[in-house]
């Protein structure tokens, strides 16, 4: 069943309205009574604030207010259905409509993105929209065979529509340019990063043999994790549907994520990483810039990391092979059980590579980064914003 919106976080008359899927209000309520929360889900919203500028973050998740939103949620559930296509332009209109006197929209998840280029109002008074892709390069490959043209047509006007896209990883982005034809110059990468300060190493918790992966992506190569030699203790953490076989007895599937309030709370999440002798991030090999999220939360707390190195590798440059991670082949799990049994048979292996990644992480990837990123998207749909106006009254 499709949830109302969660509550807006910043000032109704925002310049800049972000919006990104849930899991943010009950977290920024955390922060309000100045317990801990790990900031990077916020994508660098206090940046904004604290840069003087006017700025807001809205749920894109569920449904739309009001009877129209309930229409419009009733008609696309059936579109999505069908294709398996997750543009839904009705909502987003409707979001769009709400925050229309704001100056700069930018959406942090794919889905949204498509479906605010593709409802984007005309007119010279319209928001700037900026669109942001996690894993563009994989949208169309998820569709209904049938449906792959139409969707292919309607990935392309969206882009088109789109004041500017920017993107989480740089395969991803040269994938979409490629595919997609649309200019060069309307794009950028953004760098993540995670909050340092809560994703740390905990000197109270002790490490066991085990090891653990944590995602809800659909590259995640979880049957290939199960299938590594050594017959690892294993803990994985999805929401995905898994079958284990008869002789996975090893392996723990923990149903849950880190998105909601109702699920395993990030206190959860930093204690299990911490508590594990590694953290594995088994991926396809997409363009996606997929695992980044888990692998950088998992280095800060300095722990030693197993990472697939795919085709969407977003950092190549910063991920070392047994230095600061252990990198490994797509679809080898022969390589993949021998990485996890080197972790957990090498433990002075095990707490170099931890202590390397944890100062790779305060080095590269911390909390300014996803900052800098944001305020800089901000500033550009602002000029953007300006140099219209100036049109106008010219």
């Amino acid at each position: 069943m499709s949830r109302p919106s969660t509550p807006r976080i910043g000032p109704v008359d925002a310049e800049i309205v972000m919006f990104n899927k849930g899991g943010r209000d009950f977290r920024y309520e955390r922060l309000q009574r100045g317990e801990e929360t790990p900031r990077e889900f916020f994508y660098g919203l206090f940046d904004l604030q604290k840069a003087g500028l006017s700025a807001a973050m809205l749920s894109s998740s569920g449904r739309a207010p009001g009877a129209l939103g309930l229409a419009a949620d009733a008609i696309e559930q059936v579109s999505t259905l069908t294709n398996n296509f997750g543009a839904r332009p009705l909502s987003a209109r409707l979001r769009l409509a709400d925050v229309g006197k704001s100056k700069v929209v930018i959406s942090y998840t794919d889905g949204f993105s498509l479906s605010v280029g593709l409802a984007r109002p005309s007119g010279p008074r319209r928001p700037v929209v900026i669109g942001g892709f996690h894993g563009l390069s994989d949208t169309e490959g998820r569709v209904s065979p049938w449906a792959r043209p139409f969707a292919h047509a309607l990935i392309r006007r969206s882009l088109g529509r789109l004041d500017h896209s920017f993107f989480f990883g740089p395969a991803d982005r040269e994938f979409a340019i490629k595919t997609y034809g649309f200019a060069r110059d309307c794009t950028s990468v953004i760098s993540f990063g995670v909050d340092t300060e809560f994703w740390r190493p905990m000197q109270d918790v002790a490490v066991e043999d085990f090891v653990v992966a944590v995602g809800q992506d659909l590259n995640r190569d979880y049957d290939l994790l199960i299938a590594a030699p050594g017959r690892h203790r294993t803990i994985i953490v999805t929401r995905q549907a898994i079958n284990l076989p008869p002789d996975a007895s090893h392996v723990t599937i923990t149903t849950g994520d880190y998105f909601g309030s109702d699920s395993m709370s990030d206190e959860d999440i930093r204690r299990l990483y911490n508590r594990a002798r590694a953290v594995i991030v088994p991926l396809k090999d997409v363009y996606q810039p997929s695992g980044y999220s888990v692998t950088l939360q998992a280095m800060s707390c300095g722990r030693p990391v197993v990472l697939t190195k795919t085709r969407g590798l977003w950092a190549p440059e910063h991920f070392i092979d047994d230095e600061n991670c252990l990198l490994v082949p797509p679809g080898d799990a022969v390589t993949l059980g021998a990485a996890i049994g080197r972790l957990r048979s090498d433990q002075t292996l095990a707490e170099r590579i931890g202590r390397a990644a944890r100062e790779t992480v305060n080095r590269h990837f911390g909390l300014d980064r996803i900052g800098q990123g944001t305020l800089a998207l901000a500033q550009l749909g602002l000029s953007l914003w300006a140099e219209r106006a100036g049109k106008r009254v010219a």
